[in-house]
């Protein structure tokens, strides 16, 4: 084989996903909440040809090809595209210190930024929200939601279109709307209409805080971004400006500690996108896929969203991701927890490189892995482990199933812990660290999906939008109040309180109020007598007969005239 082989070779994806410009079937993470990698069964076809190309590549003498430096469009950094070094597997040696390195050496200041703890303890839920949606965010919502409604408008309409009657946005505004939007996540009715009706069983209280009509013309017009603006082949473009807005307000309030987590999250959408996204194993299976960086109690310090078109060549789109995320938190010492899609010995080698751990479960048919360990068959509560001469140890454990990790900074060191039946038993203390690190964003997701306002008619951009600002952002509101008031307050409490602030919801009281005809400003048709109009000859019969009033009852929030009145409250009573 000569070079160029060789290459190609090495270059190969170890079952990665490269993403096209066609609907993607993204092979997603762990097929069950354990974080249980996949079995190597269905990989015994192929183990004659990945042994012989094993085999060739073990022969040729470990010359490192030229490096390529490759320059990432989406993000600020370089990711230096080397060639894959070659591991040699032995047994565990723990007398050897492979990772010269501590954490936060310097004793740098890490966690909530100082200064929210001396200005912000005893602050509302609304105060921790202002951190991120702060008059930056809304002055780029009501100047984008008004351009784009002028757009519309310069557009040929129907004579009764609803958009005949915009009126200019503002700040107070957008935060009412965004707050009723909340509090249609927290209750959840079958329709948007649903929350103004009259009749029926429905009584949602929304319709005092904002007219239908309004409501609806809001949620069609509300943008992030200009599109005249729009850059070619760009597919982020229509909320790059709000999200790269709200990243730098994370990173300003959280810097993060020794662990880190990176996962993914969906946000629901079935419409026609070229880069919607197939998750077999999650709740919602179609939609925007997230890659989210997690820290304590969940909270998110930067996100990025996957528009496709990742691949460089020569290296796997998991671990291009993993250091796009984590450029900035590097050379300090930290611990990276990843699930089995992202990690690999080539993630594990590029880590260590700059001082950063990587902790994680494995797939069987990654490349350089130790083919001694996920071979062997064992029984129930065996171990087998080796060591590279790296310092990466790949250890399988026999649970219910097999359970396969990676990890740069244990052993195959055994912890004796208590099952839920109370019971003795052992496990890795590889498993236990990457449980509590992995906990930081099944945190996360798990509260995402509480009381979700999404829609199935919204667009896409305005769904991701609307997560970002109402989920995303509300649940890092929700962990700095926590932790600045030390209180342990839950995300439907913190919730209803943000609505309250938002919407101007004030407490009323139980005082009953009383039927009586009240004059009403302008003059409306009788409500009892449109119905019996509306029987007798139809709708357009009822409209142009029909009396009108300008009496209403306050109680029923009816146009009565005189008789009706009387008469439809004769009846109540008896």
């Amino acid at each position: 084989m000569d070079d160029f082989e060789i290459e190609n070779i090495l270059n190969m994806s170890d079952d990665d996903v490269y993403s096209t410009d066609e609907f993607s079937e993204f092979d997603d993470t762990d097929a069950d909440e354990d974080y249980f990698p996949e079995g190597i069964e269905h990989l015994q076809n192929n183990s004659e040809s990945e042994a012989s190309i094993t085999d060739e590549i073990a022969t040729i003498s470990r010359q490192q090809i030229q490096s390529d430096q490759v320059s990432t469009p989406n993000a600020s950094i370089n990711i230096q595209q080397t060639n894959q070094n070659v591991a040699i597997w032995g047994t565990i040696n723990t007398t050897v210190n492979y990772s010269n390195f501590a954490y936060n050496s310097t004793r740098e200041t890490v966690g909530i930024n100082p200064d929210i703890y001396e200005t912000m303890h005893g602050g509302s839920p609304w105060e921790f929200l202002s951190l991120f949606l702060d008059n930056e965010v809304f002055n780029l919502i009501v100047t984008e939601t008004n351009r784009y409604a002028g757009q519309l408008l310069s557009t040929p309409l129907r004579r009764h279109s609803r958009l005949n009657a915009w009126k200019e946005t503002n700040a107070a505004e957008i935060k009412q709307f965004l707050g009723i939007i909340m509090w249609m996540g927290l209750e959840h009715l079958p329709t948007i209409q649903n929350y103004w009706a009259k009749k029926g069983i429905y009584s949602s209280k929304i319709s005092k805080y904002m007219k239908v009509k309004r409501f609806e013309l809001l949620l069609r017009t509300f943008h992030v971004s200009n599109n005249h603006e729009c850059p070619p082949g760009d597919r982020l473009f229509k909320v790059r400006g709000l999200v790269d807005l709200l990243v730098s307000k994370y990173k300003r309030a959280y810097i993060p500690e020794e662990s880190l987590c990176i996962d993914e999250s969906v946000i629901p959408f079935i419409g026609r996108l070229s880069f919607r996204q197939y998750l077999k194993n999650k709740r919602h299976r179609y939609g925007v896929k997230i890659f989210k960086l997690c820290v304590h109690d969940g909270f998110t310090v930067d996100f990025r969203i996957y528009a496709g078109k990742e691949a460089v060549q020569g290296l796997e789109v998991s671990t291009k991701i993993v250091m796009e995320l984590t450029h900035e938190y590097l050379n300090f010492g930290r611990t990276i927890y990843t699930d089995n899609w992202y990690t690999s010995v080539n993630l594990a080698h590029k880590l260590l490189e700059q001082n950063t751990h990587l902790v994680g479960t494995l797939r069987a048919n990654r490349k350089q892995n130790p083919k001694d360990v996920v071979q062997k068959k064992l029984k129930k509560g065996q171990v087998i482990a080796q060591q590279s001469d790296r310092g990466i140890v790949v250890l399988k454990w026999k649970d219910k199933r097999d359970v396969l990790m990676l990890s740069t900074k244990h052993s195959d060191t055994m912890i004796e812990t208590i099952n839920k039946r109370g019971q003795t038993t052992k496990k890795p203390e590889i498993v236990i660290d990457y449980n509590k690190g992995k906990a930081l964003v099944d945190i996360c997701d798990q509260r995402s999906s509480y009381h979700s306002p999404l829609r199935k008619s919204m667009k896409w951009y305005r769904k991701v939008a609307i997560e970002i600002i109402l989920s995303t952002s509300v649940l890092n509101a929700m962990c700095l109040y926590n932790k600045v008031n030390k209180t342990k307050i839950g995300i439907t409490e913190f919730k209803e309180m943000l609505v309250k602030d938002m919407c101007g919801v004030y407490e009323e009281t139980n005082k009953e109020v009383e039927h009586k005809l009240s004059k009403s400003g302008k003059r409306t048709r009788c409500v009892k007598c449109y119905d019996e109009m509306v029987k007798q000859g139809g709708r357009k019969h009822a409209q142009r007969i029909t009396k009108q009033s300008n009496y209403w009852c306050a109680a029923c929030q009816k146009v009565y005239c005189i008789e009706c009145f009387f008469d439809d409250h004769r009846v109540r009573a008896k």
